[in-house]
């Protein structure tokens, strides 16, 4: 383990500065990621919401431990027979796999860091020489002894955090402010009697998400969006002619797919933008077009049926609550489906492409459903009991479907029926209070909402792979 952990950092030194002199993609980045799709939403969402900002160094820091074992691998062919064709044989064997498994494709990259670490790998691992080691390599070896590496694997994890999270830091400080683009004052709130939250969230409070261990920086004046037909380009746009079309406002919802059945990743906001068959005339669409695909700068996309794609309800959006959009939230621009939880709601759009055979994006790819369509769902906001009458308010949301009604009760009693606010738009959450008279000593309370098709908020719970959480709302209050 000392030697496969000085190889490691032996061959990430190099590749840092590589990748900071060239722009290179990080392998703790790219190891980062793959991480972090992949860990369970409970502990995701413990983390977002324990560590803020430092959940993805966190993450990142996963990349030394995964280098780390991928040296040991090779440290041990190193000790054959024939000790440099296994090193140069196992290195590249574990750059290949790793480079599927993390799509890791820079070839400059890998080079880097690999031809460092197996070079470190080999020089640890030659035989003791009858006479004594050479000064160099015992200056070497000394830190690799078991009181010097902790210490130096711990403040090696502490440094990729650290980076990780600066990079990220400065990435945020050469990101566009947004610009107001019209006056914007949110509903007024008198509805719930505090028992619900604001109608629209604002933008330092709406929920953030993203593959990214460093989410894009774009510049609005070279960006572009590209519009292809099966991989031919067929016309792009700036910014600034996608500005300057006739500009559509509406209130849309946005509910994540890491929803466990007690987390809260959902807001509402007022979007700006234009609809995409603004850009794209669906008459103009080829028969044999299966599905538009609409993918990010950051290689993150995914895909939708046609008919829905250029309908009247799949917007980009451009602007938030009267004004540009942020980095955190797409800048320059980002794709609002409010059928289809978060993921499908591409940030930093890169291109739009029409393809003749199904596309497969991220999630797809790790066998999530294509067609993520929002589950009917409630969440109970605050719970008050005074007089023995017990209060509660919150909000319902079953995407383009919308809200029917919702009922609340307690302890298992009979089904209320909540008053429930007229929705902000079709495709928002609606907001609902309700109370319960003679629940003194109520112990949990429930809701659940009924979708405009008149269907009931699931009964039973499922897990969340590969169609999203779906189950009842159950909240102990004692």
């Amino acid at each position: 383990m000392q030697v496969s952990s000085a190889a490691a950092l032996a061959g990430l030194a190099p590749h840092y500065l590589a990748a900071r002199l060239a722009g290179l993609p990080l392998w703790t980045d790219a190891i980062g990621e793959w991480i972090m799709a992949r860990t369970p939403n409970t502990y995701s969402v413990w983390l977002l919401e324990h560590l803020g900002e430092w959940a993805k160094p966190f993450a990142v820091t996963g990349g030394l431990f995964t280098l780390g074992l991928l040296c040991w691998v090779v440290a041990m062919a190193a000790l054959s027979r024939w000790r440099a064709a296994a090193t140069l044989g196992a290195g590249a064997a574990a750059a290949a796999a790793a480079g599927a498994i993390f799509e890791y494709s820079s070839l400059v990259g890998q080079a880097a860091f690999w031809v460092p670490a197996l070079l470190a790998t080999f020089w640890m691992t030659a035989p003791p020489a009858a006479h004594a080691v050479r000064p160099g390599r015992r200056r070497f070896l000394t830190l690799t002894a078991p009181g010097t590496l902790p210490l130096l694997m711990a403040g090696s994890t502490a440094l990729v955090a650290a980076e990780s999270f600066w990079r990220n830091r400065e990435a945020a400080r050469r990101a566009a402010t947004p610009q107001p683009l019209f006056p914007f004052t949110p509903p007024p709130e008198n509805f719930g009697g505090g028992l619900v939250r604001k109608a629209v969230t604002p933008v330092a409070e709406f929920y953030v998400m993203s593959k990214n261990a460093v989410d894009p920086t774009i510049n609005p004046l070279e960006w572009r969006l590209r519009i292809l037909l099966d991989g031919q380009p067929l016309r792009q746009f700036s910014y600034a002619e996608l500005r300057s079309l006739p500009r559509l406002e509406r209130y849309v919802t946005l509910r994540c797919i890491s929803n466990t059945l007690k987390s809260n990743l959902m807001g509402t906001a007022y979007w700006s933008g234009i609809l995409l068959r603004q850009i794209i005339d669906p008459r103009q669409v080829p028969a044999d077009i299966v599905e538009v695909a609409v993918v990010g700068v950051d290689g993150h996309g995914d895909s939708y049926p046609v008919a829905y794609a250029l309908s009247e309800h799949a917007m980009l959006a451009y602007g938030m609550n009267g004004q540009t959009l942020n980095r955190d939230h797409g800048f320059p621009i980002r794709l609002l489906v409010p059928r289809y939880f978060g993921f499908k709601n591409v940030k930093w759009i890169d291109r739009i492409e029409l393809v003749s055979k199904p596309y497969y994006g991220t999630w797809p790819k790790m066998g999530y459903t294509k067609e993520a369509t929002i589950h009917t769902t409630s969440y109970i906001d605050r719970v008050r009991l005074g007089d023995g009458v017990l209060r509660m308010g919150g909000v319902a949301y079953a995407g383009d479907r919308r809200v029917k009604a919702v009922q609340i009760r307690a302890d298992q009693g009979r089904w209320v029926d909540a008053v429930c606010e007229p929705p902000l738009s079709p495709y928002t959450w609606t907001r609902w209070h309700g109370e319960i008279a003679g629940a003194r000593g109520a112990e949990i309370v429930e809701a659940r909402a009924q979708d405009g098709t008149g269907a009931w908020q699931a009964v039973e719970p499922t897990q969340l792979f590969p169609n999203g959480v779906k189950g009842p709302t159950v909240r102990r209050i004692a």
